[in-house]
């Protein structure tokens, strides 16, 4: 039972392997394989966190600072900002050829040019290579607004071991900083700064310490924008597809978290080609002529990004997989001083010369 079982197996996976390789190479065959592109969508969401904070004197904020609008428990909210869309290209497997040349003179006359991907880029052109962009490490950073730094208050106040005599300690603070300010700014002070920078220093100081003891009583309310993004290679027309939520508690979450805002993706090509030739068709045309050599006519691609009322991006991509498959014919290829440069984010032929 077990042996008929692994034969099972065997006779499987062959069946896998054989129909994931498009052609085959014969013995003593001079060919080389190349791949057109494929658009992969790459969707930045950027979104905002705010994070809010309560002040150790909130109890006390509309006592001594007479005011009531304070941060009374800790709260997270996420926020969308903006959607922005790249594309980049990556080998169509459903697109990859093989071009076999027919004698040693034609492989002379005949140089692909392939990148390090496998996409065709021209034939008897440099390839350009990219120097791949190295993003900068992130190191984590302590959370100091956590840390709670020693309150500038005198001996009365910091040994009295009551949170309401700080308060009051503190309040009284943040009011002797003000008449300083209104000093300075009046010049209402026995001796001013010796020059323009002194005073900006001295000014900018008080403002911060006024800022901090504030805090105490009102909260704090941090600020950060994040930025994800989301990858999707389109292999057809889509239509309002949900390709992420955005929660007002945990940020972007899956496309099947109900807890989340729905956003939908629509992928609306002017014409829809078929994705390859026909396989019967193709063995013909190699068979009848080797050197054959493949492009692609992109299609126009709308894609519009939006939560069903409003449209956060719109924009117009072309887009190769929904393109038309075009044949270079073996006569055309055989010319002297042959030069062909082709596209490769989309496969487009660019210049022959």
């Amino acid at each position: 039972m077990k042996r008929q079982i692994l034969i099972l197996l065997t006779i499987v996976l062959s069946v896998i392997v054989s129909a994931q390789v498009p052609f085959s190479l014969t013995d003593g065959e001079c060919a080389v394989v190349y791949a057109l592109p494929k658009t992969e969508l790459c969707i930045e969401v950027q979104t905002e966190k705010v994070t809010q904070r309560p002040g150790m004197f909130y109890r006390y904020s509309e006592r001594y600072l007479a005011t009531s609008k304070v941060i009374t428990a800790e709260k997270t909210t996420y926020n969308l900002k903006r959607i922005t869309v790249r594309t980049r290209a990556v080998a169509d497997p459903a697109r990859t050829y093989k071009f076999a040349y027919a004698n040693e003179k034609s492989s002379q006359l005949i140089h692909l040019s392939i990148n390090t991907q496998g996409i065709l880029c021209g034939v008897n052109v440099p390839v350009v290579l990219k120097t791949k962009s190295t993003s900068a490490v992130t190191l984590p950073k302590s959370d100091i607004s956590q840390v709670q730094p020693l309150l500038p208050l005198g001996e009365e106040y910091m040994m009295a071991g009551s949170e309401a005599k700080l308060a009051e300690g503190a309040a009284k603070q943040i009011y002797r900083i003000r008449e300083s300010r209104v000093g300075l700014l009046t010049a209402d002070v026995e001796k001013l700064p010796a020059d323009g920078d002194s005073f900006t220093s001295m000014l900018n100081g008080l403002n911060k310490m006024e800022c901090e003891l504030t805090e105490l009583f009102v909260g704090k309310t941090n600020t950060e924008i994040q930025t994800q993004t989301i990858y999707l290679t389109p292999d057809s027309a889509l239509t309002n597809r949900v390709i992420f939520r955005l929660s007002a508690l945990r940020g972007i979450v899956s496309s099947d978290d109900l807890s989340g805002k729905p956003y939908y993706i629509s992928i609306k090509p002017t014409i829809i080609r078929s994705v390859a030739p026909d396989p019967k068709a193709k063995k013909e045309k190699q068979s009848k002529e080797k050197e054959v050599l493949y492009t692609v006519l992109p299609a126009s691609t709308q894609i519009s990004i939006g939560d069903g009322i409003n449209d956060y991006f719109d924009g117009l991509f072309f887009i190769p997989q929904f393109g038309k498959v075009i044949p270079l014919s073996d006569d055309f290829l055989k010319q002297k001083d042959l030069k062909i440069t082709i596209d490769p984010q989309t496969g487009r032929l660019l210049e022959i010369k």
